[in-house]
């Protein structure tokens, strides 16, 4: 009998790790301070003599602060960057211009078209950039300073499977845990990580009617800002063959939130273990959250029973 773990961002927030979707705000303020948040900048790019083009990055910065800031509706604080993304609003961008007009007084829908299409074609590779972003404060957190918690080492048995969603190897260096044993899903420190938005919605239709011809380059930005979860899971498929004969009895969620971008990879673990007989184990700091989680997993297909567990030091 072995245990299977589901770790989440709250594990490393528990170690006192600097982790949240808020530090990597507080992160990039320190780091780029002539952000500004209190307007709409598109920022101009600039031609490379091989051909390419650059952007400043405080310009890149202060529009996608003042996009993510609308998004989250919150000027202060950001609770969840990656929804975020997938609600992130350019109208403002468009509003600017007025209409070109034909001969005849009438908006000349070819031209504007043109303009629009011209303009959302330059805020793709800004926005996109948060990802570069991220990346770079991903690379920042150290957790050589982290202690381990006593009552998380006595629920680990030498055949535990960790299923992490975190970036960090906090598992591998706090606990020695095994490599062969954790599956970043969502990648790790130093290599390619998976970050974006879960949002499936196609805007496409939505873009062409409210700013014609911007519907190609908005939706470029949509695709790419989405996290590729089919990828993921695709590449760490050998993770989930091995829970299949690993007698998995325990799962325990230890500070992770069930968004619907993730139901993917638990209905492959429903898919690869007979869940009748586990117990699902919620740490009860998220005590209030239990029965909307319950809900979740009923949903992917788990079939066992839920507890909680406790960790205080």
């Amino acid at each position: 009998m072995s245990n299977l773990f589901v770790v989440g961002n709250g594990f490393d927030l528990d170690h006192e790790l600097e982790t949240s979707y808020n530090h990597f705000r507080k992160y990039l303020l320190a780091n780029y301070p002539e952000i500004k948040m209190d307007e709409l900048i598109v920022p101009n790019e600039r031609h490379l003599p091989d051909g390419g083009v650059e952007y400043d990055d405080e310009e890149v910065l202060s529009m996608l602060f003042y996009l993510i800031n609308m998004a989250e509706q919150n000027e202060e604080k950001w609770s969840d960057i990656e929804t975020a993304l997938g609600n992130l609003d350019f109208s403002e961008a468009f509003d600017w211009f007025d209409d070109i007009l034909d001969k005849d007084g009438d908006v000349d829908m070819w031209k504007t078209a043109y303009r629009n299409e011209d303009m959302a074609s330059q805020l793709v590779i800004p926005t996109t950039k948060i990802q570069n972003f991220f990346w770079e404060w991903v690379n920042s957190i150290s957790i050589h300073s982290v202690s381990p918690k006593k009552d998380f080492i006595k629920l680990l048995k030498d055949e535990d499977q960790f299923l992490s969603f975190n970036y960090t190897e906090t598992l591998e260096i706090v606990y020695d845990v095994s490599l062969v044993d954790i599956c970043h899903i969502h990648g790790k420190q130093y290599e390619e990580i998976f970050f974006g938005h879960g949002n499936k919605e196609d805007y496409y239709d939505k873009y062409m009617q409210s700013h014609i011809g911007s519907q190609d380059g908005l939706s470029k930005i949509d695709e790419q800002l989405k996290k590729k979860t089919e990828k993921a899971l695709e590449e760490n498929l050998d993770f989930f063959k091995s829970i299949r004969g690993a007698n998995i009895t325990n799962i325990y969620s230890y500070g992770f939130s069930f968004n619907e971008v993730d139901a993917i990879y638990f209905m492959e673990i429903c898919k690869s273990i007979n869940t009748e007989n586990v117990t699902w184990y919620f740490n009860d700091f998220d005590k209030f959250n239990v029965e909307k989680y319950m809900e979740y997993l009923k949903c992917c297909g788990f079939k066992g029973v839920f507890k909680t567990f406790h960790i205080s030091e």
